[in-house]
């Protein structure tokens, strides 16, 4: 019912002078507040808040489509949505901006009075949240609709690629992206050891033009990404904003000097070497502008630069698939995925195509594609060189009546140059094999870091779901008892405040040693958030786990945290929540029990440890 009623509004949006508000609905897929939303242009961009908020209804037009997209115009746009909780509990939402590469963003309405201001030309610590894209944190109170208002100006882009889902969606969908995102420059990084590999054995240069390409197009998707602004040059504004144009001028440069090579154009005609030339020039040409002149002038000069080289490379290897070039074809196929994903990026970038999550990747998906293509080929050229030996071969034997002379000596000249063909395959093997390795040992260690929070070293909340659904289980089926501890820190907020966030690092860090220390080896400990943790003791009663608490928030108390000259006082509250499964109980009864008792010991002064007690929590 709720997803025919939100298709009605779409087809009635243009009825309306003003958008139908965005109902906050839990669920793992994301929203697209852009049918939701309303534009107003200001090409001077000499508004401000107060003037738009005056705006009337009519001066705001529909943005009608998945995502709001203003194609390289240069204006300062304002957009507006009404979001509503239609339930009667607070909520805890994300609106996730998918183009790092915005140069402004302001947004007005997501924590009362303040104003979240950020862009890759404002510096990096200044977000809300630490985030290689934008993130936008908002809190609903239960039935309550807010109007969010957002100013965009940027110099290239105009592209907001935004979605909203709920926090506990957005940590799922970060965590797969980081995924995604570490296999596919893993990808990347294997390729350029393969290549430079051989090139290093065969000393051709093809794979050396192939290898930068592969390193300079890494270096274009680490900055499209927002991974670049965020852990290499966070604060080196104007070189982040000529950096895109110039990684992809510089990937081109070399992609022209690999297809130059592989298709052999410098024994065809000299036309073939002019045109080379030509778009040579025009790379070096865009690399200057790129440091040089405006950033718009470049970005432009960068995406012309690929259209033309698209077309150009298009009809040198039709040509070259004409005359009977072997590995043309290959050569096509590769260049085709990686062209067409460019430019469904570049044409997703001035609105003509709606965005999503495919067009987003699309240029990455590409380059896996010819990446694989490549290689192929690449292998292909091999066999050709291969196959070229073995007919000179056969040649020779065919003329071994006439040369019956030097018989001896061209068998022991063959026998040499075997040996040294074959060493060169096994070395290559070997090389390939190496790669492969350390790829899968990345992976596993990727695996393995994506189970642990990075900061205090214990595992986190998806591996605490899935072990209380093991342990739950197997105490269902012993009917033994099964324990949950649910602490948190007594005022984290005020360490962070008085002593800066570094300093409460290192005290959650402090805290979490101390507390691992007591637990036993089939007991588990996890972070749950902020300075929440929770332990899962198996066969363990209620007198059991607090006894364990107890000793837990005496330990602190006792052992305040040492850093930099501090001596920081640091205290418990423990929720204990203990029974033997039934066939009814679950995991979030038992969190959810654990927290109620964890309520209980706050409300009664902190630290301290209370035990969860059905009557008592009826009759509150």
């Amino acid at each position: 019912m709720t997803a025919l009623l939100r298709v009605l509004l779409l087809l009635l949006l243009p009825a309306f002078s003003q958008a139908a508000p965005l109902s906050l609905v839990a669920g793992d897929a994301p929203l697209l507040p852009g049918p939701f939303m309303q534009v107003w242009q200001d090409p001077q961009g000499q508004a401000d808040i107060h003037t738009v908020r005056q705006l009337p209804d009519s001066a705001w037009q529909d943005v009608a489509r998945r995502d709001p997209s203003f194609g390289y115009t240069g204006y300062t746009y304002w957009l507006r949505v009404t979001l509503h909780n239609p339930s009667d509990q607070p909520i805890d939402w994300v609106l996730l901006i998918g183009n790092p590469l915005l140069d402004y963003l302001d947004a007005y309405g997501l924590d009362g009075e303040r104003v979240y201001r950020a862009g890759d030309q404002r510096p990096f610590d200044e977000r809300w949240v630490q985030h290689r894209q934008l993130v936008l944190p908002l809190s609903l109170a239960g039935g309550e609709q807010r109007e969010l208002i957002l100013r965009m100006q940027t110099n290239g882009s105009a592209n907001l690629s935004a979605s909203l889902m709920s926090a506990q969606a957005f940590n799922h969908h970060e965590q797969r992206m980081l995924m995604l995102q570490g296999l596919f420059f893993g990808a990347l990084l294997v390729m350029l050891i393969y290549n430079l590999s051989i090139f290093i054995i065969t000393r051709d240069r093809n794979y050396l033009w192939y290898s930068l390409f592969v390193a300079s197009f890494s270096f274009y998707q680490f900055i499209q990404q927002g991974f670049a602004l965020q852990w290499f040059w966070p604060n080196s504004l104007a070189w982040h904003q000529l950096s895109f144009p110039f990684s992809s001028a510089l990937a081109t440069l070399f992609g022209i000097l690999f297809t130059y090579g592989i298709l052999d154009l410098k024994s065809q005609h000299r036309a073939y070497t002019w045109v080379t030339r030509a778009l040579l020039g025009s790379s070096l040409l865009v690399i200057a502008l790129a440091l040089s002149a405006p950033y718009r002038v470049a970005l432009l000069g960068s995406f012309y630069l690929l259209i033309i080289c698209a077309a150009v490379g298009c009809i040198i290897t039709a040509l070259r698939w004409r005359a009977g070039y072997p590995q043309a074809k290959l050569f096509a196929l590769g260049w085709s995925s990686l062209i067409i994903a460019s430019l469904f990026s570049v044409l997703t970038g001035t609105g003509l195509i709606a965005n999503s999550l495919l067009t987003l990747h699309a240029q990455q998906i590409g380059c896996l594609l010819e990446l694989v293509i490549f290689s192929i080929a690449l292998g292909a050229r091999i066999r050709q060189t291969q196959s070229d030996h073995h007919l000179a071969q056969a040649r020779l034997f065919a003329k071994e009546h006439q040369l019956r002379m030097e018989q001896a000596k061209s068998l022991d000249l063959q026998q040499e140059i075997n040996e040294g063909l074959e060493a060169r395959v096994q070395e290559r093997t070997a090389s390939l094999q190496q790669a492969l390795e350390k790829l899968s040992e990345a992976n596993q260690r990727l695996a393995e870091l994506s189970r642990h929070d990075s900061l205090t070293g214990l595992f986190n909340r998806q591996v605490l779901n899935e072990e209380l659904e093991r342990m739950l289980a197997q105490a269902k089926r012993s009917q033994q008892p099964i324990a949950v501890l649910m602490m948190d820190l007594d005022y984290f907020k005020q360490v962070n405040d008085e002593y800066g966030h570094l300093v409460g690092d290192a005290c959650l860090q402090h805290a979490a040693q101390r507390m691992q220390q007591r637990m036993r080896s089939n007991d588990l400990l996890a972070r749950f958030g902020g300075e929440e943790f929770v332990a899962m003791l198996c066969d363990t009663d209620q007198p059991g786990a607090y006894d364990l608490a107890e000793q837990l928030r005496e330990d602190l108390a006792k052992h305040p945290c040492q850093h930099q000259g501090l001596n920081i006082t640091l205290s418990l509250s423990i929720g204990v929540c203990a029974l033997i499964p039934d066939a009814l109980s679950n995991r979030e009864q038992l969190l959810r029990q654990a927290d109620q008792a964890l309520y209980q010991a706050k409300a009664a002064g902190r630290n301290r440890v209370a035990c969860y007690e059905a009557n008592t929590r009826a009759g509150a």
